[in-house]
């Protein structure tokens, strides 16, 4: 029986999302193309109807996840006047470095997830990974009314410490909440 084009769609964007969930949660080289598979509820063999390699499927699930994380960002940028734009920036800003955010088995925010992993990975990758960043960065700075420079300095210290915050909440759960907290106080 042949699969419909619509079908055939809905299973690749099926493993997408898969593949977005594990790779956040365990990295690239973490995840196994049948693990990937079962998780997305498909065989092994029909990982090569949508992809001609794992690489291709890393670099759609980074595609995807930017995706989500630029409407996010996109939704406040096109906040119609300055003082709505800002409050709903300082909303997004506070939201980004919570405990629940820290706390996700898999860090929402792809440039969390995957910043130390994608420079380990090929150029397609990469490429993604260096688009979706360049796209949300603009997006960031509309949204907080700043420069690029002062933009990217903004959004190097949330990542950072979301990132920071993680790598101790279960060793050191007060210094994880402290940088939480000095991030959503600057």
């Amino acid at each position: 029986m042949r699969v419909t084009k619509q079908r055939a769609t809905e299973n690749r964007d099926r493993v997408v999302a898969a593949a977005a969930q594990l790779f956040r949660e365990r990295g690239f080289d973490g995840v196994s193309v049948a693990e990937l598979m079962a998780s997305a509820g498909m065989t092994h063999g029909g990982f090569y109807n949508h992809f001609g390699a794992k690489e291709d499927v890393e670099a759609a699930a980074l595609a995807h996840v930017f995706e989500a994380s630029l409407a996010r960002i996109q939704a406040v940028a096109d906040e119609p006047d300055d003082d709505s734009r800002a409050r709903a920036f300082e909303s997004y800003c506070a939201s980004y470095v919570t405990p629940r955010a820290r706390d996700a088995r898999g860090a929402s925010c792809p440039m969390v997830a995957f910043a130390a992993d994608v420079s380990r990975q090929g150029e397609a990758v990469r490429s993604a990974y260096s688009q979706g960043l360049a796209a949300y960065l603009k997006a960031f700075a509309t949204a907080s009314q700043t420069e690029r420079a002062e933009a990217i300095r903004r959004f190097a210290m949330l990542a950072g410490a979301l990132t920071l915050a993680r790598s101790v909440a279960a060793s050191d759960p007060e210094l994880s909440d402290e940088i939480l907290v000095a991030a959503r106080s600057s």
